[in-house]
């Protein structure tokens, strides 16, 4: 069965002491709730980056960008980590920094920079100055999946600023 892993706690971006990797949950490829997820969160990230990446392409305080980093291409399997701060080099191109420690991607830890393609981007998320949390799509699917749907009154809703506009 095809796995994909997704990285349950958003820890801080700090060079890792410890090697064994961060709490995830396991989603089949063809899981329709998180796929679903993911297509909401890709459908949101232009106007997520228009409205909090600066002129010189690096991401908000608190924003983070949810990557799929394949770990074993024969076999289709990815793990889903959170990456930030990161950087939009051009509208392709990002670089970041771990911010989990990884459970499959070899040579990598917590801090180190991973370099990846807009493509690779399947959610994001804000805290921004005023308390907000924005994003996280895949986040409220798992925590609905476990019944900790105290925690959900927690993000915003809808997942991104209304006031939003890329125009």
């Amino acid at each position: 069965m095809m796995r994909v892993l997704v990285m349950l706690s958003l820890a801080m971006a700090t060079p890792a002491i410890a090697q064994s990797g961060d709490p995830t949950v396991g989603f089949t490829l063809d899981d329709r709730v998180m796929n679903a997820a993911i297509a909401e969160a890709q459908h949101s990230l232009p106007l997520f980056l228009c409205e909090t990446v600066d002129d010189e392409g690096y991401g908000p305080e608190g924003g983070f960008v949810k990557v799929r980093v394949p770990v074993n291409p024969s076999r289709n399997e990815h793990e889903i980590i959170w990456v930030g701060p990161f950087a939009a080099w051009d509208s392709q191109n990002f670089a970041g920094f771990l911010a989990n420690q990884p459970n499959a991607i070899d040579g990598m830890n917590r801090g180190d920079q991973l370099d990846f393609t807009y493509d690779m981007i399947v959610d994001w998320s804000w805290n921004d100055p005023k308390g907000n949390i924005y994003g996280h799509y895949t986040t409220r699917v798992i925590y609905e999946m476990q019944g900790q749907t105290d925690v959900l009154a927690d993000f915003a809703t809808p997942p991104f600023d209304a006031t939003w506009s890329c125009e």
